[in-house]
């Protein structure tokens, strides 16, 4: 009986935890805001329709865009994580500029967005809120945005580094006779390549080892029996430096993708076997590039001329105050660790990302393509005379404003970055809804007022700071709203006084890299890998038309927003 009596209150027990979870599974709308009806009844909210869109796109953020249309409505919120607040949605370039450029105060950096790198970078500014530790890790970083190390470190290793990709391409090229080949491994390899130069100072030796191998080859092995169909490569096996830096990079998507979120990624980290040891390789990488700063800038004959990564930069820097104020150097410590690998993680995936897209818009557009060309031929008027590629330094600092339209308009519509993620600081408002503090504000790169006509919203509604900017301080250009969907570079370009065209960074919305004291701190580095990167690329080669079988517009939302594929057919340009 008394066995009964037990087993009677554990299984109640059990049903009544059961149900008290399931209760706790179903979310709780914030009062007044838009929401799927359907999705605050059920447990899991909006998560199984996500799960649904995903499987069928392979996107996330379209997902949430597509929920402000259906609601038409610019602020929405969607039910994502079991147990956890709704996130809202701000479906408005105009204050979504607002928030993350002058609401700083009642906006900062949010969790969602940290749990992605939080266990791969803990110390760094990227995991940091807005307070004095990520005031003293940007100042320590600060200098590797300088003109002076961008210029005469940064761009020297990117151009050297881009090379090694056309000389790729150029037997790729040859081996394909006319056929069309993926570029998408070939991007990521050059830009892990080029970020772990500037960052370390060395190279993974990956894009070598391609060459290397395709030298050797005097034919395709399985040529295509028709030109609709791609070449396919053999590929070289990877230096072990590079699978463990980027099994590392990878790994945050562990995190975004388990409902667990940075508690799943702490633990693969720790006990997954093979992610255990490529951290233990990148930790050793990253020990032996400070040695060999820390013995060359001891050296007391050491100067900045000798200063060839960010690397480098950080520990001659922490010599000299550490000479000056008398004290032993700590240049080997967890934030300056996490801040190198932090340059690294930021800088590989969504710059190959941009190039990708960059690839697939120019292709399309064979007319930008050539004015691009001829711009810059115009432009670097030596280097075509010398039949040669434009120095680093020219490429760095000339003024090129069809090129940075190019650039912009690429960043704009390719949308790498998919949004930005801001959490409520304090109690707060967005076009008349109240935003209860603890709320993540997600305010994607695409959809409506970016890449499609702006719903309508009431101007009492908006903030105040938002109100009191003037249209002319707000953007410069007067665009057609029904055309945001269309790449058109010439729609950043003004006429100046002397009658030249000039690129004008503020005609319109782009939010790509954020804004405000949180926007993209390797923006300018990033920007000058596209520069460089697209210069050498469109001197080199002309991108042929591919067929329609290999041109798929299809994205796929990972850590960034990438294209399924990248083909080019490529050919080599007339000098």
């Amino acid at each position: 009986m008394l066995s009964l009596s037990l087993a009677g209150l554990v299984l109640a027990a059990v049903l009544t935890a059961g149900y008290l979870l399931y209760r706790a599974a179903i979310p709780t709308p914030i009062p007044g805001i838009p929401f799927v009806r359907l999705s605050a009844t059920r447990p899991f909210g909006d998560f199984p329709a996500l799960v649904k869109h995903n499987a069928k796109t392979k996107e996330f953020t379209s997902f949430l865009v597509n929920k402000c249309v259906e609601l038409n409505s610019p602020v929405i919120q969607v039910f994502i994580r079991p147990f956890q607040r709704p996130w809202v949605v701000l479906q408005d370039s105009r204050e979504a500029q607002d928030v993350l450029a002058r609401r700083t105060r009642e906006f900062d950096r949010s969790e969602a967005f940290i749990d992605m790198f939080v266990g791969t970078i803990p110390h760094s500014m990227t995991v940091t809120r807005t307070n004095d530790q990520w005031r003293s890790n940007r100042r320590l970083m600060a200098d590797t945005m300088s003109p002076q190390f961008l210029h005469g470190v940064a761009a020297p290793r990117e151009r050297a580094t881009f090379n090694s990709i056309l000389d790729l391409w150029k037997i790729k090229a040859d081996l394909a006779q006319g056929h069309a080949f993926e570029a998408t491994q070939d991007l990521d390899q050059l830009m892990v390549d080029n970020i772990t130069g500037i960052a370390f100072g060395t190279s993974t030796g990956v894009i070598d080892a391609q060459v290397k191998l395709l030298k050797s080859l005097s034919k395709l092995l399985e040529p295509p029996t028709g030109l609709a169909k791609p070449v396919l490569f053999p590929s070289a096996p990877h230096p072990e430096i590079y699978d463990a830096l980027t099994k590392v990079a990878w790994s945050s998507e562990i995190g975004l993708k388990s409902p667990f979120g940075r508690y799943h990624h702490a633990f693969a980290l720790k006990y997954y076997p093979k992610l255990r040891k490529a951290v233990q390789i990148r930790d050793a990488f990253i020990t032996e590039r400070l040695q060999a700063a820390w013995k060359k800038f001891n050296d007391a004959e050491a100067s900045e001329d000798d200063v060839k990564s960010a690397c480098d930069l950080i520990v001659a820097k922490e010599v000299f105050l550490a000479k000056k104020h008398g004290r032993a150097p700590e240049y080997d410590s967890p934030v300056v660790r996490d801040e190198l690998f932090g340059f690294l993680l930021a800088g590989f995936d969504t710059t190959a990302g941009t190039i990708k897209w960059g690839l697939k818009y120019l292709t399309k557009h064979q007319d930008v393509q050539r004015k691009l060309r001829d711009s810059l031929r115009s432009t670097f008027k030596q280097a075509k005379a010398d039949g040669e590629l434009p120095k680093a330094e020219d490429m760095a600092t000339l003024r090129t404003p069809y090129l940075d339209a190019v650039l912009e308009e690429i960043l704009r519509l390719g949308i790498t970055a998919q949004g930005n993620v801001r959490v409520a600081t304090q109690d707060v408002e967005l076009l008349g809804y109240h935003i209860p503090k603890g709320t993540d504000v997600v305010t994607p790169n695409s959809g409506p007022s970016l890449s499609a006509p702006p719903m309508y919203v009431d101007e009492s509604k908006r903030s105040k700071t938002s109100q009191a900017v003037a249209p002319e301080d707000r953007w410069t250009g007067d665009w057609d709203q029904t055309t945001l969907g269309e790449f058109r570079p010439e729609r950043w370009l003004r006429k100046n006084a002397q009658g030249e065209m000039d690129f004008d960074s503020r005609a319109g919305p782009m939010q790509t890299f954020g804004g405000g004291l949180r926007g993209c701190f390797g923006r300018k580095l990033a920007m000058l890998s596209l520069r460089i990167f697209f210069t050498m690329l469109i001197w080199i080669f002309e991108l042929q038309p591919v067929p329609d079988e290999l041109d798929s517009w299809a994205a796929e939302d990972l850590m960034t927003h990438q294209p399924q594929q990248t083909y080019v057919q490529l050919k080599a340009c007339a000098t």
